[in-house]
């Protein structure tokens, strides 16, 4: 399934009720106020298509609650490609709020990640007012705000507000257009912007966005619960969805793929359009990402990210891990202890009748865990609760911590070998040798690493490598980017201007799978950098 929309022959109508003149005016405004500023039809009437009218403008205007007769929507979240006519929609939409929403000074923001992408609406809704007869008449333009009078003898306003520019104090917006919030690196702007509404009686955060590349930032995350709410996993009454996209798994130069992600194909976009951009696609794997997010709106990892995402859902048969079943078999480990204010993770793999098993432990301090959760929209807390990540008290992870549960490991399982980390680990490993463990020291370099990558590269995209579903792993395995020489090495590394996207867990089953390439008996071949330590 690729398309998400509220359902609404399933609202519950005991509750709310379909206010047929309310959407009917919604839409009538529009078109007989708002004119095109673009293209072949410029200054003409605008003709909204089906889908904006019956799957955005009238659910939102149309649905009331019975008790309170207030909309019954107070967020949207909207998602489409480019060319979908996505700002000239969202201009409508703050036309409307100043002009005919009947609340006394009402505020409109506009919310984005950078100043020049919070004025794209901004300046759209400036031209929508200019060529509209009613709306030059009524709104007043200055260069960073647009005021309107209200019905009470006051005024509404339109500003705009982004993290380049700085946080607004005494916000009280009705309507919040959030735009391309897949460019926001943590939900700040947004969730300031949504809990200043608290005092207006029915606002709106308007959500309007293309697919993105981040795929645990706050904009996958919106995704992600729009989804379940349409789904039915998680029930909230009070969010609106639309979404268009492409299947995950289709023939991105088909014809039938675009017609099937963009509403507006042979409306606002056209198949030369397509067909010139699938032609760049073609050339390059960072420009065939850029068509499926923009154009397709299909999610990807980053242009030079290492393993796509499709690729490692699908090597993953099962979210139940047998241990009986990885009992009766040896296995290998790998041990990044990173530093003592980060994430540590240790990596169990198994190789049994030529398929890989990998079984992840990730522990981090409490505090660095409460910070990241609030600042980088990490999911650290969720991943707690869930226990696939361990706090550990205080600001520093406690290597006794890792230390018992090794321990414990290394009596369930038949640990063969442990790979470490000599640059963070080397104190630990004697300790381990106390265990009764092997240990053996792997380097972080071309030599060490080549191998064992694109062994691991090759096992996932075989859909070899089961990795029970491990949220954090996959995380990691979208921020890993791979570094190459000119002798066609290889080795992970990560983003160097983004130091909240880890890839430790990725690290650890790269050292465990060296050491199955090297099994059985010798760690001679590109682990010689290392000293192997013999119990």
């Amino acid at each position: 399934m690729s398309r998400y929309f509220t359902d609404q022959t399933k609202i519950d109508t005991t509750k709310y009720y379909f206010d047929e003149n309310a959407a009917d005016l919604a839409v009538r405004y529009i078109e007989k106020n708002i004119r095109h500023v673009k293209g072949d039809l410029a200054g003409e009437l605008i003709k909204l298509e089906d889908w904006q009218k019956d799957k955005i403008i009238k659910p939102i205007f149309g649905w009331k609650d019975i008790d309170t007769e207030l909309r019954k929507y107070s967020s949207a979240y909207i998602e489409i490609p480019k060319k979908s006519g996505k700002s000239f929609l969202a201009a409508c939409m703050a036309a409307l709020f100043l002009d005919i929403e009947k609340e006394g000074g009402s505020e409109v923001v506009g919310v984005a990640w950078g100043k020049k992408q919070a004025s794209l609406v901004f300046e759209a809704t400036k031209s929508v007012i200019n060529k509209s007869p009613r709306l030059s008449k009524k709104c007043t333009i200055y260069r960073n705000s647009i005021t309107a009078p209200d019905h009470l003898g006051g005024k509404k306003t339109y500003q705009t507000l982004s993290k380049e520019a700085g946080a607004e104090d005494g916000l009280n917006p009705q309507l919040g257009i959030i735009d391309e919030l897949h460019i926001h690196k943590n939900g700040e702007v947004l969730e300031m912007v949504e809990k200043s509404m608290g005092a207006r009686k029915q606002p709106l955060s308007f959500v309007i966005t293309t697919a993105g590349s981040d795929m645990y930032g706050i904009g996958f995350q919106r995704h992600e619960y729009a989804i379940d709410v349409v789904k039915g996993t998680i029930k909230d009454e009070n969010i609106l969805v639309c979404i268009y996209a492409a299947p995950q798994d289709s023939d991105p130069f088909s014809e039938e793929t675009w017609k099937d992600a963009n509403p507006n194909y042979g409306v606002s976009v056209y198949k030369k359009s397509y067909e010139r951009e699938a032609l760049k696609a073609r050339q390059s794997s960072a420009s065939l990402n850029s068509f499926k997010r923009y154009y397709l709106n299909i999610w990807t990892q980053s242009t030079d990210g290492w393993i796509n995402d499709f690729d490692w859902v699908n090597s993953s048969k099962s979210d139940i891990v047998d241990y009986r079943f990885l009992e009766r078999y040896p296995c290998y480990a790998g041990l990044d202890l990173s530093s003592r204010s980060d994430i540590t993770a240790f990596t169990l793999i198994w190789k049994i009748d030529d398929r890989f098993y990998s079984l992840n432990w990730f522990w981090l301090p409490e505090d660095k865990g409460s910070m990241s959760a609030d600042t980088k929209n990490i999911r650290y807390r969720d991943w707690v609760k869930s226990g696939h990540i361990t706090e550990t008290s205080g600001n520093v992870v406690d290597y006794s911590w890792i230390l018992h549960k090794i321990g414990e490991l290394h009596q369930q399982f038949d640990i063969k070998c442990v790979a470490y980390d000599n640059w963070n680990s080397h104190h630990i490993a004697p300790f381990l040798v106390d265990m009764g463990l092997e240990v053996t020291e792997f380097r972080q370099g071309f030599k060490s690493m080549t191998a064992p990558t694109k062994e691991l590269h090759k096992e996932i995209t075989d859909n070899n490598f089961e990795h029970y579903g491990n949220p954090v792993l996959r995380w990691m395995a979208g921020n890993a980017e791979i570094l190459t020489d000119p002798a066609d090495s290889v080795k992970i590394i990560k983003d160097k201007n983004r130091p909240e996207k880890k890839v430790d867990g990725i690290i650890t089953n790269v050292m465990a799978m060296g050491l199955w390439l090297d099994e059985p008996d010798t760690f001679g071949s590109y682990l010689e950098e290392g000293n192997l330590l013999i119990i």
